[in-house]
């Protein structure tokens, strides 16, 4: 099973189905998910770090906001085309990225994926106050030092 079917295959699980609230709240959830990958970058320049850095805290807002349903994001259906390029694209540079940091992501996101399916319990989902999916009691979050 490829990891887009993995990754449907849960949210099929936890009863996300492709509507416009929760495309919104996975745009809020990737943002938030770039916002953090952004965190980990140094440039070598202070002037261009700082733009980084402002441009991370303003992308991690709009993802909060997202999130919590403030502001709702959507992908137009003339721009679908466009926005399926752009998320195959950037599956491509990120596994090349960790290509060329020397960490291995294969390994990574078999982790990644196992971990996600333990906040399952008995194929169902831990659902939160307000919607949110938890961490049933005991889950731990994959361990990466391995793959690095």
């Amino acid at each position: 099973m490829t990891n887009f079917q993995r990754v449907a295959k849960w949210h099929q699980a936890c009863g996300k189905t492709p509507n416009v609230q929760n495309l919104s709240v996975g745009v809020g959830v990737d943002l938030e998910e770039f916002s953090e990958y952004l965190r980990c970058l140094r440039v070598d320049s202070d002037g261009w770090q700082r733009v980084l850095e402002r441009a991370t805290v303003d992308l991690q807002d709009l993802a909060t906001e997202i999130k919590k349903g403030k502001r709702i994001a959507h992908i137009p259906n003339h721009l679908r085309v466009e926005a399926l390029d752009a998320l195959c694209d950037r599956e491509v540079t990120g596994n090349g990225v960790a290509f060329l940091a020397g960490i291995n992501k294969d390994g990574a996101d078999t982790a990644v994926l196992a971990a996600n399916d333990a906040k399952l319990v008995d194929g169902k989902p831990v659902i939160l106050p307000g919607g949110k999916i938890g961490k049933p009691p005991g889950w731990t979050p994959p361990s990466l030092a391995p793959f690095v």
